[in-house]
This record gives C-alpha cells, structure tokens and sequence, in this order.
C-alpha cells in the first residue's frame, strides 16, 4: 500500500519542485509622455524619460502586470490616452484609458474595451467627427474597426478591416486616399481604400519588408505633417520590443512605395534601476502647435521571477475576480 502511496505522490512531488526551481522571465512595460518641439527624430535626453509617467500600479480596476502601446488623441480641451493593459486575472490584454488636462498630470479612468481575444495597440483616430479605433486583435483572426458609440468609454465593431492574423496595423491618410501599414509571418503588408469602412486593396508592392526582424513590425502611429510621412517601426532583434527606429516615406501612390531609413531613435538604457532598461517599442505623436508636439512612449524592464509564484499571482487574481463577480450577481439578485 505504502508503495502504490508513493507511486502515485512522487510524480506530483517531482512537478511541485520542478515548478518551483523553474523561472519565467516577464517584461514589465511603462509608459512615458513628454514634450518636444518637433517630431522624434533622434534619441531623447535621458531627462525626459527619467520616469514613467503611468504604471501597472496606476491601473485601480483589474490587476495589472504592466501597461504599454500608449495612443493619445485631443478632444474638447482634454487629452485621452488609451494603452494596453495585461489583466493578471485573464492572462490578456484589454485597453484602458487615462485622461490629462495639460499632458503632464495624468488620471487612470477604467478598462474601455475588453474581449475574449488578447488587445493591444489600441490605435485611435478621428474621422469625420467620429472616433474609431484598430486595436491589436490577431488572437481573433482579423482586423477589427472599432467606432465609438460613446467616446470615451464605449466602443463597439463597425467593420472587419483585413482577415488573417495580422499585427500592428497602423492607419493614416495621405492625398484624400486611406493607408494601412501591417505586420504578418515577419512581413510588412501595406493596403488602401477610400475610407476607413471602406473596401482595403493590397498594395502591389507588397509585402514591402520579408524577413527582417528590425524594421517590419509597426511600432506607433504614421505621422503626416506637411507632405512629410514618418513611420516608426520596432526594432525586435536581439529580442522583442528591443528598439524603434523611424522610416520616412519618400514616395506612395497605388504602385509605387520608397522609403529611406532616418535614425533609431529609443532603445534601452542598459541601466539596472531603470524602468525602460531593457527595451522601448511604441510611440505616438500628437501635433499640439507649430512648436511643440507631446509625444508618448513605452518601454520595459525583463524580471526573472519564480514561475510557481507568478502562476500562484495569475490564479489568486481569477479567484478574486471571480467572487467579485458572485457578490456583484447576488448582490444583483436580492436588488431584484
């Protein structure tokens, strides 16, 4: 019996300490916002990144491992910001919002857009007085247009973009015509249409990029100014979310694409204590006047933690919300 005891326990003895000898390493992402008097053509001073401006610990309505892919966009006197967050509880991505008055001060407000699919890159932008969105939806298989029934908060499908599992699609206009940068397999695709809603066509050159992890993978928005269009893309060698550097485009029609490489402009710091040591991978550009833009970043520190305590993290904060969620139902039911 003590041997059939010990048969059954040892494989489940040798897991337990497998699991707690085993490490995990996590990037633990932040985001930043400063002020230039120009586009992001170069490396910014160190003291404009000494410290992150919105954090994991900023998030007050679900447990979060970190924040990134910071969008901002301008609207009534107020700026939004809108980013990924990874709910702990979920292990997924869903966008949140936090909102300033100067873009300096920020308030976290809530979780705007959650599915069953992972989010990110919470892509937004304004067009003909409505506000839409083209988060990061791969895991779902497609490009999702998302338009806002109630902006800020509520944001519902208005039309699906692209099928397949691309990543990244960052969208501008350019000569009355719709552009749209994507990632897919390790390829740059570009496409047009008319509108947003509208029908997307694959540009003739593309995919423009095959095969090179440093300059396929979008990595913030397409910025036009002045005839002049700059796109920023991620750098993802030696490892992921390593670097950005920035593209300018030099000629786009619907058969033709040429662009020229300008500068690599974040990367990480390579200090131990600093919170974008590791890696920076998104940026965003928001034109406030002819001297001055306010610009928005991320950036991330690798942590070795121990797999059977971070597991034990993830499982704790289903728990939690799971009888949240019991309360809030019953709580629901006695109302009633």
């Amino acid at each position: 019996m003590n041997y059939l005891v010990l048969a059954i326990l040892l494989p489940f003895a040798f897991l337990f300490i497998w699991m707690i000898r085993k490490k995990i390493t996590v990037g633990i992402w932040s985001i930043k916002v400063f002020k230039s008097n120009s586009i992001v053509f170069k490396r910014p001073t160190e003291s404009l990144l000494k410290e992150p401006t919105l954090k994991a610990s900023d998030v007050s309505d679900v447990p979060a491992e970190f924040v990134a892919d910071p969008f901002i966009i301008h609207h009534d006197c107020k700026l939004f910001m809108f980013f990924e967050i990874l709910d702990k509880s979920i292990g997924k991505g869903v966008i949140g919002l936090a909102t300033s008055k100067d873009g300096e001060k920020w308030k976290y407000e809530k979780v705007v857009l959650k599915e069953n699919f992972h989010l990110s890159y919470p892509y937004v932008f304004k067009n003909n007085d409505n506000f839409y969105m083209i988060p990061e939806t791969s895991e779902a298989g497609k490009v999702l247009l998302y338009k806002a029934s109630l902006f800020p908060f509520e944001w519902e499908v208005a039309h699906t973009l692209l099928h397949g599992n691309y990543v990244d699609s960052s969208i501008f206009q350019y000569e009355d015509k719709w552009w749209m940068l994507a990632a897919k397999s390790r390829k740059l695709h570009l496409f047009f249409s008319e509108e947003p809603e509208g029908e997307w066509i694959e540009h003739p050159k593309s995919p423009l990029i095959s095969n090179n992890e440093h300059i396929t993978r979008p990595g913030g928005r397409v910025i036009v100014d002045n005839d002049l269009i700059f796109r920023y893309t991620q750098d993802c060698k030696p490892n992921y979310g390593s670097a950005i550097r920035v593209f300018k485009i030099t000629h786009l029609t619907e058969e033709e694409y040429d662009e020229e490489e300008v500068n690599l402009i974040l990367c990480g710091t390579k200090n131990a204590k600093d919170w974008n040591r590791d890696g920076m991978h998104s940026i965003d550009q928001l034109k406030v006047n002819n001297s001055e833009w306010l610009t928005v970043v991320d950036g991330h520190r690798l942590e070795h933690k121990n797999y059977f305590f971070w597991k034990m993290e993830r499982i704790i904060a289903m728990r939690k919300k799971e009888n949240r969620l019991t309360i809030k139902t019953a709580t629901k039911s006695t109302n009633i």
